[in-house]
């Protein structure tokens, strides 16, 4: 819909024929072709608008703490829709609510069912208390007025994503989903690559990835590594493994899963 300069011109007119709806604003915007723009910049685009300030290329950032949670419940095919209703509490760690992290002892019932998997924007958060994934993807805290985040890089955002509960739990059900989508490991992996970036890894990416998954599902299978320590630390379930596949294999999936889920690719706007 429209060129960069039509829409980055759009007269505020605009707004007033559509009712002065700000939902009708936001789906013009993210239908238009200049949204929907990719972030690569050639040579010629880049002569002619330098700063980007004639919107000739989409912009390139990580996203809001919310959406990175969001992305990993959607790939892992675990994200509950439901739009509306109150609040949920995810995972988090039980010292963050008594004191010295609190002022006073307070409550945090962990969220049970589909209510575990609810987007991120109806996590509760107390003021003085911020939940820590969102805290350290630079989400706001409740003690100030905040009009634009902050956006950072920071070695503390790789390990939540690799150890956090709920992203640990999340990269083993992306793993259950990819074992059970094909009957290669390169069909598997595709699926599990499309689920996160988007787009069929190449030659050198599929190497790479099934390298590690070889790699670790070996350490596990010849029990250098327990694979119940990345797969939730109970052998009793076995039975509920997908069909055919042992836990020294889902655990190698696990592996692939955390990266898959890690990578850069998988959480900025590109």
């Amino acid at each position: 819909i429209g060129t960069p300069m039509e829409i980055y011109s759009a007269p505020a007119t605009e707004f007033v024929a559509r009712g002065w709806s700000l939902k009708a604003l936001d789906r013009l915007i993210v239908t238009s072709a200049t949204y929907q723009q990719s972030s690569r910049v050639t040579p010629e685009l880049y002569e002619r608008d330098p700063y980007n300030r004639l919107l000739a290329r989409g912009p390139r950032f990580r996203v809001d703490a919310e959406i990175v949670r969001d992305i990993d419940l959607a790939a892992s095919g675990m994200l509950n829709p439901r739009v509306g209703g109150p609040s949920v509490n995810p995972p988090a760690p039980a010292l963050l609510f008594v004191p010295p992290a609190s002022y006073t002892q307070k409550i945090w019932k962990e969220s049970a069912g589909e209510d575990r998997y609810r987007r991120a924007l109806y996590t509760f958060r107390y003021r003085s208390t911020p939940y820590p994934m969102l805290q350290v993807f630079d989400a706001p805290d409740g003690e100030f007025t905040c009009v634009r985040r902050a956006r950072s890089n920071t070695p503390l955002q790789a390990l939540t994503l690799l150890n956090e509960p709920l992203s640990l739990e999340l990269a083993r059900a992306l793993a259950a989903h990819a074992v059970e989508s094909g009957a290669t490991d390169e069909q598997r992996l595709t699926f599990a690559f499309r689920r996160c970036v988007a787009r069929r890894p190449n030659p050198v990416e599929t190497s790479d990835l099934l390298g590690l998954l070889h790699k670790e599902t070996k350490r596990f299978a010849e029990g250098e590594l327990n694979p119940w320590d990345l797969l939730g630390g109970n052998p009793s379930l076995a039975p509920l493994l997908p069909r055919n596949v042992t836990a020294a294999q889902l655990a190698g999936w696990t592996v692939v899963s955390r990266a898959l889920l890690n990578l850069d690719e998988t959480m900025t706007k590109e």
